[in-house]
């Protein structure tokens, strides 16, 4: 037997996830595929342009600018409370353990979701593409739902030193054929010819809501705290999760703002205007022009980017519902590693029939594009309420526990910042309220939330709160031996 099978071996025998497998690149690619850059510049693209005109890298500058401010302030807490849990272990830490569980049920809403959608999204724009550019050629999007969804759960189940090379893999192709098609734009630009006006915000169109488009940037770049509960399993992790969130962070903000400015100039500045009223979609119809015949290779760049992120948000929701199920927030059940690849094995059951069912079930009821705008939504409201906890959290954890680290500009003005920040994207996203069926986000997240509080005042109640004192755990805190024994045996 290798040392890296006897490693996973006895990883799955103590209960716990494989230490220190996964390294700096690898948490890295986990956040940047989280993010899904290409995707999001792809299906982005045009509706950021009908929202500011020509101004929409600078409304992307602003965006990067406002999440760095979020990355800074949980890179904070990384450093200091690295846990299976992420943010659930880090608003327990900080806030209150009935806070956190409160946290890890709207987390609930976030990564789990979040592969039913991207698969959802996935079978529509693989098959719109196939349908726009080849006659009488289509593909089920439910078809290529299940064949992705089968291929995420294979990789995530196999080990996170899989996981982390098949992000690696696939992370870096879509990101060097959308760089390709982009650097090839301003090689040969359309109307109007190489200029730096997109970032003027003075060149926005006129009547134009710059916060509006701003919005639209922020959530693009998230996803890169999605290396928070991989901690357990990287090397190094209180120096390597903090590395890994900011530096995905910037590699996707500077590729992000570069590729939408290179594509608005290699559709033609001086048209732009032509690229609100298209019927496809404006990069694609870019790689046309430029590549001809090739330009599927973008149409591989974006199934690469959907299935990466798909493997991202699986990976981390299963880290998080094993840390609740480890230390008694959810069922036990859920802490049960498996013994050969030392992944939380049914947490990856559990997540796998929930990707399935969601998707395909509001798939085929509502259509699987907005399937993924109307989840989506609701997931931007739960995502936000975290980072705004964890950014109080950030200052109470500086002001006591950690005082003598305390810094006024680290642990006070940038967190209140980026949470007054998060606060407003979250009430711009939902006032006013979007059209049916993205509006049936409203009731679905603030019916999720208030369960939550009703759980959590439950579980209170009836004096089920042993998991309490377990929440606030971090790696390398002490567990009572019968805890990790019991991990093993349920």
């Amino acid at each position: 037997m290798s040392s890296q099978q006897t490693a996973l071996t006895e990883a799955g025998e103590a209960g716990q996830l494989h230490r220190g497998a996964l390294s700096l690149t690898g948490a890295v690619m986990q956040g940047v595929t989280h993010i899904a850059p290409t995707a999001g510049v792809i299906l982005i693209l045009q509706a950021e342009v009908q929202t500011i005109g020509l101004a929409t890298p600078f409304a992307f500058v602003i965006g990067i600018v406002l999440m760095l401010l979020v990355g800074i302030s949980l890179a904070q807490l990384a450093r200091h409370l690295p846990s299976a849990g992420g943010m659930y272990t880090y608003i327990s830490r900080t806030l209150d353990a009935r806070v956190g569980w409160f946290s890890g049920w709207v987390n609930l809403l976030y990564d789990p979701f979040g592969t039913a959608i991207d698969l959802a999204a996935l079978g529509y724009v693989f098959n719109a593409a196939l349908q726009a550019n080849y006659a009488n050629v289509s593909f089920p999007w439910w078809a290529t739902f299940l064949i992705a969804g089968a291929f995420v759960t294979l990789v995530i189940y196999r080990g996170i030193e899989i996981t982390g090379k098949t992000q690696l893999i696939l992370g870096g192709l879509e990101i060097l054929i959308l760089l390709a098609v982009s650097v090839h734009a301003l090689i040969s630009p359309g109307a109007g010819g190489i200029t730096w006006a997109p970032f003027d915000p003075a060149n926005a169109t006129k009547g134009s809501d710059l916060f509006v488009a701003v919005i639209l940037a922020v959530f693009t770049f998230s996803g890169f705290e999605s290396t928070a509960p991989l901690a357990e399993e990287t090397s190094n992790p209180r120096k390597n999760v903090p590395r890994a969130m900011l530096i995905s962070l910037v590699i996707v903000g500077v590729f992000v703002i570069f590729c939408l400015w290179a594509l608005m100039i290699g559709w033609g500045t001086k048209h732009l205007s032509s690229m609100i009223t298209f019927s496809g979609n404006p990069v694609f119809s870019v790689a046309h022009r430029l590549w001809g015949p090739a330009w599927v290779l973008l149409l591989l760049a974006i199934v690469n980017s959907l299935v990466s992120v798909s493997v991202a948000t699986s990976t981390s929701s299963t880290r998080v519902i094993y840390a609740m199920g480890r230390n008694g927030a959810l069922p036990r059940w859920f802490a049960h590693i498996d013994k050969r690849y030392g992944t939380p094995r049914n947490a990856i059951i559990a997540q796998t029939i929930l990707t399935a069912g969601l998707g395909l079930g509001l798939g085929f009821a509502i259509g699987p594009f907005n399937e993924f705008l109307m989840i989506g939504v609701a997931i931007t409201v739960g995502l936000g309420l975290l980072y705004i906890l964890s950014c109080l959290g950030v200052m109470k954890f500086f002001l006591t526990e950690k005082r003598r680290a305390f810094n006024p500009l680290l642990h006070v003005v940038v967190p209140l910042i980026a949470a007054v920040s998060v606060g407003f994207v979250i009430y711009n996203n939902i006032i006013p309220v979007p059209a049916y069926p993205i509006n049936i986000a409203l009731p679905l997240a603030g019916g999720w939330l208030v369960l939550g509080i009703l759980a959590t005042f439950y579980l209170v109640r009836t004096g089920k709160t042993g998991w309490m004192d377990k929440a606030t755990r971090v790696l390398d805190d002490p567990e009572e031996p019968e805890e990790a024994q019991k991990a093993v045996e349920s």
